[in-house]
């Protein structure tokens, strides 16, 4: 079990060349007292106990070492530091809201589980525009795979081989987490090279036209003026099968059209089969009528 004085050593935290605002922040941690054993369970008491926020505040500041070092431990994932400790401070609050006193660990070993937790959730969404996750499985080899990859380079199917058996998961899974990890996201309107431009502009819209969907809508309609002229000529009983069967939302069978008409289902046939031959001859005799296909 991890206790305060493991996990406390935080004085050799690489701050880089961040802004002030961070590096004041990081004193402010740095100086805030730490808590003994006792001290904790009294705070955590209170504040479980009463909603005792001045109690809340106090175990937060005094944890905030832990979040410095915890934070520094993934400064290797391209995501800024402060941005990290904001992350993990986000979830120290959680585990300091949820801590129970009562079961005799101490708030370190709870709220370590919470910190990583938001900074792996942060990483996982800063880390491309893509999501590179979607899985519980795969937000966990995300985080494996870097620990364990000494290079940068993608995976061959033999490395991929042995890591899936070190992991318990299969070589494809390895690889579409690699290549994910490996990729980068690029601009649509970062500029070509030699033709000018943007890459955004090299990508087809297939969406058709405001013509050609004017167009489109005018056949339509042209064809429906057709179709209505085309059964006009069409017997009362011919427009009702023709009707039922090709032209309704649902269409009827042959035989629900011969328990309505009271017929038998071969008359239907024989009616219907007269009705699209005076229909065929009718279309091919108008310039666009070719175009309906008429079943045979």
């Amino acid at each position: 079990m991890s206790t305060f004085s493991e996990v406390a050593g935080v004085h050799d935290l690489a701050l880089g060349e961040h802004d002030a605002g961070f590096r004041q922040f990081v004193r402010q941690a740095l100086a805030a007292p730490l808590l003994t054993a006792t001290e904790e369970y009294e705070l955590a008491t209170r504040f479980q106990r009463d909603n005792d926020r001045e109690a809340a505040h106090r175990l937060v500041h005094a944890y905030l070492r832990l979040v410095l070092k915890t934070a520094q431990e993934y400064r290797h994932y391209r995501v800024s530091l402060p941005d990290l400790v904001q992350e993990g401070t986000v979830g120290l609050m959680h585990a300091v809201k949820q801590f129970d006193p009562q079961r005799g660990y101490r708030l370190a070993t709870y709220a370590i589980w919470w910190i990583r937790a938001a900074i792996h959730d942060f990483i996982l969404c800063s880390w491309r525009m893509v999501k590179i996750a979607t899985t519980r499985i795969k937000r966990q080899l995300f985080f494996k795979l870097r620990q364990t990859k000494s290079t940068a380079a993608l995976l061959n199917r033999q490395e991929a081989e042995k890591l899936a058996r070190q992991f318990g998961t299969d070589v494809e899974t390895i690889l579409e987490v690699d290549s994910r990890m490996v990729g980068h996201d690029e601009s649509l309107n970062q500029p070509l090279l030699e033709e000018g431009g943007e890459w955004l502009e090299q990508i087809p819209d297939h969406r058709p036209d405001q013509e050609r969907q004017l167009l489109s809508v005018e056949r339509q309609q042209w064809l429906h003026r057709l179709v209505r002229t085309g059964c006009d000529a069409l017997t009362p009983r011919e427009r009702q099968i023709i009707a039922a069967r090709y032209l309704a939302d649902s269409p009827q069978t042959l035989e629900s059209l011969a328990l309505t008409l009271s017929i038998s289902r071969e008359r239907v046939r024989q009616v219907e089969k007269r009705a699209l031959e005076k229909l065929r001859a009718f279309f091919l005799s108008t310039p666009v009528g070719q175009d309906l296909r008429l079943p045979a």
